[in-house]
């Protein structure tokens, strides 16, 4: 769907009644699930450690910022493909810019992925789905590979229960699960970031937190280079520096941009009529 007619979006979760709980370490699978059909644009994350993210483009995978590991592999589609920068926003090939906020990135690939992005939007249903390749069983926190899904509601604005809960242990994410796409209504409308339990000995099996991806179309204004989190430093050198006009978010020239171009010519006119007296 093409900038146009996709508008600007912005994505948030529907409040219930808050759920006193402790936070418990970051979510690395859905437990109590069942078998997803969200393989087209799930995808696995191997390296170190396992975790899950979501193909928003064959060249852009969204995750969980703590996944974000350039060691990491992506694997999907039948390939595995390199990361080659992490950033918290990317422009699509449609026109459209994706960006995230928090426990979260998106992760520019080495090449494309043969796998079908997500379709991204908005959506009033009360019906969240959650899904991750990560185990479903917290006693074998290494258990990974095979994608399972959930359906669940709002506890509050960026936590999602089961419905059906009836004991300790209820439909959540897990360890793996951490960067799975989090479905409303049919569309991606975020990550799955980590997973609560009111037991300090237990981390899955009750509340599954994320946050939002939001969409924004571009403007007519020359395409900007997605802004790496993790680029290495620069190093020191002569360099010169040009001064340039700043853009702001909202695509106005800066003013203090504008300010210093022309404090410095001025300063220059005044230097060469000094020398010329």
């Amino acid at each position: 769907m093409l900038c146009s007619q996709a508008g600007l979006r912005a994505l948030a979760g529907i409040s219930f009644a808050a759920i006193a709980i402790l936070i418990a370490p970051p979510a690395k699978a859905v437990v109590m699930g069942t078998s997803s059909s969200l393989g087209g644009s799930a995808v696995r994350l191997v390296g170190p450690y396992y975790c899950t993210g979501v193909a928003i483009s064959r060249r852009h995978v969204a995750t969980a910022a703590h996944c974000a590991n350039r060691a990491m592999r992506i694997m999907g589609g039948g390939g595995s493909v390199g990361i080659a920068a992490v950033a918290k926003s990317a422009g699509l090939d449609d026109g459209r810019r994706v960006s995230v906020t928090g426990d979260a990135a998106i992760l520019t690939l080495t090449s494309p992925l043969s796998v079908s992005p997500a379709t991204m939007g908005q959506s009033d249903s009360v019906r969240f789905t959650i899904a991750g390749y990560g185990t479903t069983n917290e006693s074998n926190r290494f258990a990974f590979g095979t994608l399972h899904e959930a359906s669940l509601v709002a506890a509050s604005p960026l936590a999602l229960v089961d419905p059906s809960r009836s004991g300790s242990i209820s439909a959540s994410a897990c360890f793996g699960d951490s960067g799975g796409p989090v479905m409303r209504g049919g569309v991606l409308v975020g990550i799955i970031t980590r997973a609560a339990h009111p037991s300090p000995r237990i981390a899955c099996g009750h509340l599954t937190r994320w946050t939002p991806i939001t969409i924004s179309c571009t403007t007519s204004e020359p395409a900007v280079a997605d802004a790496a989190i993790d680029e290495p430093p620069r190093q020191p050198g002569r360099q010169a520096h040009r001064p340039e006009k700043r853009r702001s978010s909202g695509g106005q020239v800066s003013l203090f941009g504008n300010w210093f171009v022309e404090a410095a010519e001025t300063s220059k006119t005044a230097r060469r009529k000094t020398a010329q007296r």
